[in-house]
């Protein structure tokens, strides 16, 4: 708003002070080349303007509302199709984002036209008559501005960094990926089902002080507690809540799903085949699973292919997907329903009891992956089940989220086939930071963000000392999951992760996560290889 301001004063100031400083010019005739040079003034002026204040506007909605993302995130954001997207998304951007240059472009010029008008006393359409020098001085103003604006405003969301590193070549992926496909797996003869909980923006943070975390109240005592009860890989250390670090271009929902289940990053010059054939030549955890032979379902309560979920896991391989469209067509919800971002997880969960009895009574193992949404940023939708205990929407939304996913585990454990079932709970990736939402209020440098996780009713030995004080990343979690499986993995390695349960030392543990992001980032042979 500042710079709104700033604009506001300086452009009717800047044309009063060229206008008297060449009004004789305007007596003579105009040069050939000023007229040139001046002809596009009724057009480029106000779209410089614009695209002026758009890039600040949009530039400050994003760092107040999703905090320090990554630019590829947002390049990758952008290039994806918005099908699917919550309308209070996009409702938020235009308001916040758009409307606001817009008006102040329609004011400045309107104050503009009527100064000319004054000035020259014209009765006809004021510009014409505008001399060519006053026009040609403030196209290179606005030009100016708008060059130096790009400028700032594209070092802030690191858009220069990002450019710079995507020019040069690495060979990370060369020296540190291995891949899945060629590593010897053992299964147990009896394999294990799993259920993946991706639990939207779900963090570590969420957590009281006393508990790990950065708020006054615990918002997340249920999954605290699970965390507690079972296996929780933590940063920290005397049972302090914690997790893995989100590295560069996987804090995004599908670049945190990719992360976990096949330890790579999602890199954006490869965000055209989450449309088409997503990375054909990358080995995941589903194409492991499929191998094994194992039925497979992808469960989420917003439209599967927003930003090429569906494509992901179809490609690797055979997912049944259950999405939104899938629950309307199946009576769980009415035709029209729609809320936030499809439907609610109140839902989901019951969508997920039905898949898991239709699962169970098959002879095939299972893996049930499914994703919720209400704890999207930036306030989370608050349903039936939310009650009114803080003062803040997105602590009601966070805490009816930790009890219903508590619930739904209360559920599976008194099914049959829990026995035999590993149950992973973990962030897709830490939240979009709303800034202006006071329960980020105790938020500060020193703290480190971590994702959720926790693993329940693991087929795996390993001591107690592995799970605390690590340093790790949300790719970790793809060796890890198989090894709670009962896996036995070759080198305990795959793709960028490591098994925790061995107790080696992960990549951010040997190399430091700086080094590490600044080396994803950047062009890799071995990485293209998996397109």
């Amino acid at each position: 708003m500042i710079i709104y301001f700033m604009m506001f004063l300086l452009m009717p100031a800047c044309y009063l002070l060229l206008s008297h400083a060449v009004e004789l010019q305007k007596r003579t005739d105009q040069n050939k080349i000023l007229k040139v040079l001046s002809f596009p003034f009724g057009l480029l002026v106000p779209v410089a303007l614009f695209i002026t204040l758009l890039v600040c506007s949009m530039v400050a909605w994003l760092k107040s509302t999703c905090g320090d993302v990554s630019f590829s995130i947002i390049v990758l954001q952008l290039t994806s199709p918005i099908k699917g997207t919550d309308s209070g998304v996009i409702n938020s951007i235009i308001k916040t984002g758009i409307i606001p240059p817009l008006l102040v472009t329609l004011t400045i010029s309107i104050v503009y036209l009527i100064m000319v008008r004054v000035l020259y006393n014209l009765e006809d359409l004021p510009v014409k008559k505008v001399p060519a020098w006053t026009k040609i001085c403030l196209e290179i103003i606005l030009l100016i501005a708008l060059v130096g604006t790009i400028q700032v405003q594209g070092t802030k969301v690191g858009m220069w960094e990002y450019i710079k590193s995507v020019q040069e070549k690495t060979d990370f992926y060369e020296k540190y990926y291995v891949n899945p496909a060629k590593t010897k797996l053992d299964f147990p003869s009896q394999k294990r089902n799993l259920i993946y909980i991706f639990m939207e923006s779900m963090e570590s943070s969420y957590a009281d002080q006393e508990d790990g975390g950065i708020m006054d109240d615990n918002y997340i005592p249920n999954l605290t507690k699970l965390a507690k009860e079972n296996i929780n890989f933590s940063d920290k250390a005397d049972g302090k809540l914690g997790g893995p670090t989100c590295l560069e271009a996987t804090a995004y929902t599908v670049g945190g799903m990719v992360a976990q289940t096949a330890a790579i990053n999602l890199k954006l010059h490869n965000s055209g085949s989450m449309f088409g054939n997503f990375l054909p030549n990358l080995t995941t955890m589903g194409d492991i699973l499929n191998k094994e032979g194992y039925q497979q379902v992808f469960l989420c309560g917003s439209e599967g292919d927003f930003a090429g979920r569906d494509t992901y896991f179809t490609s690797h391989k055979d997912f049944h997907i259950e999405d939104y469209n899938a629950a309307k067509k199946e009576g769980f919800i009415a035709p029209d329903y729609k809320v936030f971002w499809g439907h609610e997880d109140e839902i989901l969960y019951k969508r997920a009891k039905k898949q898991l009895e239709q699962l169970s009574s098959s002879d095939k193992p299972f893996n049930l992956t499914m994703l919720t949404v209400d704890t999207h940023f930036p306030r989370g939708y608050k349903c039936r089940l939310c009650k009114d205990k803080y003062n803040r929407q997105y602590a009601n939304v966070i805490a009816c989220a930790d009890q219903q996913v508590y619930d739904f585990v209360e559920w599976i454990k008194k099914q049959d086939f829990y026995k035999n079932t590993t149950i992973v709970i973990a962030g897709d990736h830490t939240t979009m930071v709303d800034t202006s939402d006071p329960i980020w209020g105790n938020l500060n440098n020193n703290y480190k963000r971590t994702v959720y996780n926790t693993i329940i009713n693991a087929d795996c030995t390993y001591k107690e000392n592995v799970t605390e004080n690590r340093d790790f990343s949300t790719m970790d979690m793809f060796p890890t999951t198989l090894a709670a499986l009962g896996v036995q993995i070759d080198g305990n390695r795959l793709g960028l992760g490591t098994n925790l349960f061995s107790g080696q030392k992960t990549l951010p543990e040997k190399l430091g996560r700086g080094y590490i992001n600044q080396e994803l980032k950047k062009n890799d042979k071995e990485y293209n290889g998996f397109y």
